[in-house]
């Protein structure tokens, strides 16, 4: 008997260019549609968008369009007879709203083929019915469930210069298309937006094609944020209440339930760390240098923003970037040394001339100009400097599952969910004596969730219900077309260049041990340290506006970012006694056993020689965990210019270090002496070597 099992279950994620707005791009298989554009541009995170009509011709290869058989002949009759003038089906269905002249009219039946009869609601949402003369156009319009494509494709994907995503409809008010959850990419106006019936996906027996490669480079969840055993996944928390209204029948009962607000929160623990993937997303940003690159000239040619998938380049030497490279775009148009807004990504293919598809969506915003340079092939490391930031990215979480009967490419049973908007709120970073450094993501807050089951047996399906009528027969609330991410697909989107995904991006490295650590207080590296955790919270809050969400979707509207917090605890066993009790202060040296003593008593404040001053600076901390050459994490308190050299705490203003609250010299059995240390500060910033270009 088929089950599901843990160990043939994953988890993967993506940093998010907008709240909510999970990356992916579908190419899709079109369907019946309507053949709207833009009437305006949208931006990612935008939760609507704005069509040029709110009835359009239906996309069918007839040049007079879908229209009325015979004439309408009073405002009456519910019998009306429709054909395609190029023939075949007109592609009614039952729920759809069409347009003739000026009035509406809802199908709530279809007889008939080539020419079909429909049964119609006359005169619908508030439109005057009136008489139509024969071969009248019919138009119409996009139904609640509809999976809409947004963006235009050139032919195929290979040759598109636009991002295009799918979403699915809730409901249209005139030009207005409310969707399932915010967009990913931004888009231009006078894009197609058109139905599709399904990923366009292709069948196992054509792994490899130019269909499959296409659809592969257009994943993008498939970061994996370390190894790990245990994932609290963020399903719906349901808040369905019984309520009591004064009646003689409920005696003591609830009379009704109603549901309520829902919440979706999941965490992982424990997580291994094989690189620095997940290390920015309760901090900040990352910004990547890498350590040698190409000599010459290419530059950006146009701004680009936040989210893009393309880019154009122009200069002396544009014809050095090729599909494969890595390159490094930087935040200036005069240096390949400034590192504000560098970043480095893959260049998938080139669709025309100058122009690039790139594996991964941009981080940044990069302005016209902005310097390009092709990482060279004898680099040996990258270098990732993660920052804190205001405002934090959101992530998007796929998890993965299969039956233990699935063999390799069959996906028939496969049950996929997808959690977007997720805000990491608090974090720890782990590591003891004998271990490995762990991370955990404590506490998530998501916006929503999305899955591929689509349809429950006893859910109706009457003409009044949801999604009757839709582009993809889906009943279920939450359903989603999105692309199956596998076991191939883990790691650097596009790992394999402009080819199928084939596994080879999963991380290589070893996970970093505690005992390759050093941890300095106040300049001084104690040795005999034998645990520490550092915690980050940054006491986010969901939101809950009045706004309209997916049908029986009451999550939060928006998740918003608190105070920030940091704390640090360690075991240490103290190092020699050293220092006399009696020592004058130019010989009380600071890696003595008691220097931590000292420093509880002092507060901090080291006095700056004026009379009452508080001059509380608080001390420096660096941790470091190195696995060989320009392979490690350093994190330093209070943050630092250079790493592993923490900038000088002062008193003033956001300059402060780090504040021991509690540090008990207690007599137990641990020999040597073991104090349990708990300090709080304000900044950190961490430093991430290895050989991964990318990061999320």
């Amino acid at each position: 008997m088929a089950i599901y099992r843990s160990d043939q279950a994953q988890l993967t994620f993506a940093a998010e260019s907008a709240q909510g707005g999970d990356p992916e791009m579908i190419e899709g298989t079109l369907a019946r549609s309507p053949i709207p554009t833009l009437g305006a541009a949208a931006s990612a995170g935008d939760r609507t968008i704005t069509l040029s009509a709110e009835f359009t011709r239906f996309n069918t290869s007839a040049s007079a369009g879908v229209q009325l058989y015979a004439a309408v002949a009073d405002t009456t009759t519910t019998s009306v007879q429709i054909d395609n003038n190029g023939g075949g089906d007109p592609q009614l269905y039952l729920g759809q709203v069409i347009q003739v002249n000026s009035e509406s009219m809802r199908v709530t039946a279809i007889s008939g083929t080539s020419n079909r009869t429909a049964t119609v609601v006359r005169g619908y949402e508030g439109t005057t019915a009136a008489t139509h003369l024969d071969n009248a156009a019919v138009n119409t319009r996009f139904t609640p469930g509809d999976f809409i494509r947004i963006g235009t494709l050139a032919g195929t994907v290979a040759n598109t210069l636009v991002p295009h995503e799918v979403r699915r409809v809730e409901s249209q008010s005139g030009t207005t298309v409310v969707l399932d959850r915010p967009l990913a990419f931004g888009h231009a106006s006078g894009q197609n937006v058109r139905c599709v019936s399904d990923t366009g996906a292709v069948a196992v027996a054509s792994a490899g094609s130019a269909a499959d490669i296409r659809n592969d480079n257009d994943k993008y969840i498939t970061f994996i944020p370390g190894i790990y055993e245990t994932v609290d996944t963020p399903d719906p928390e349901m808040s369905i209440e019984g309520r009591r209204f004064l009646n003689t029948q409920s005696k003591r009962n609830f009379s009704v339930a109603y549901a309520g607000q829902q919440t979706l929160t999941g965490s992982v623990s424990g997580i291994m760390l094989l690189n620095g993937w997940p290390l920015r997303f309760p901090i900040g940003t990352v910004k990547t240098t890498p350590g040698t690159l190409e000599a010459g000239t290419i530059l950006l040619n146009g701004a680009t923003v936040k989210g893009d998938m393309y880019l154009a380049a122009d200069g002396a030497n544009v014809a050095n970037l090729e599909a494969g490279d890595y390159f490094r775009i930087s935040g200036s148009s005069t240096s390949t040394t400034d590192g504000s807004f560098s970043e480095v990504r893959r260049v998938v293919s080139e669709p025309t001339a100058d122009n690039f598809k790139i594996n991964y969506p941009f981080q940044f915003d990069h302005v016209d100009n902005s310097v390009i340079a092709v990482v060279d092939s004898s680099n040996t490391y990258y270098e990732h400097v993660i920052e804190e930031a205001t405002n934090l990215d959101t992530v998007s979480w796929h998890i993965h599952m299969k039956d233990s009967d699935s063999s390799t490419g069959v996906t028939t049973k496969d049950f996929d969910r997808r959690y977007v908007g997720g805000m990491i709120g608090s974090s720890t970073i782990t590591a003891e004596e004998g271990g490995m450094v762990t991370m955990s993501w404590d506490s998530i807050n998501f916006l929503n969730m999305l899955h591929n089951q689509s349809n429950q047996k006893t859910v109706g399906a009457a003409i009044n219900d949801e999604y009757v009528g839709a582009s993809v027969a889906a009943n279920m609330p939450r359903f989603a077309l999105m692309q199956s991410i596998d076991d191939a697909d883990i790691g650097e989107p596009s790992h394999n260049a402009n080819a199928v995904n084939n596994s080879t991006g999963y991380p290589s490295t070893q996970p970093y041990y505690f005992s390759e650590g050093t941890i300095k207080f106040f300049g001084q590296e104690f040795a005999r340290i034998r645990s520490f955790s550092l915690s980050i919270t940054n006491n986010e809050e969901p939101r809950y506006y009045i706004g309209k969400q997916g049908a029986k979707s009451r999550g939060p509207y928006e998740i918003r970012e608190g105070a920030r917090d940091y704390g640090l605890s360690a075991s240490v066993a103290l190092p020699d006694a050293s220092v006399a009790s009696a020592a004058t202060a130019a010989n009380a040296d600071q890696d003595g056993a008691l220097e931590l003593f000292r420093q509880l008593l002092l507060e901090g404040d080291y006095g700056d020689g004026t009379s009452g001053s508080m001059n509380r600076q608080g001390f420096s901390a660096t941790i470091k965990f190195e696995r060989g050459t320009n392979d490690y994490i350093i994190i330093d308190i209070p943050g630092s210019s250079t790493a592993g050299s923490p900038t000088s705490p002062s008193s003033s203003l956001n300059g402060q270090g780090i504040f021991i609250n509690s540090a008990p010299h207690s007599i137990t059995t641990d020999n040597p002496f073991q104090i349990d240390v708990d300090m709080i500060f304000r900044s950190l910033k961490i430093t991430v070597r290895d050989n991964v270009p990318v990061y999320p």
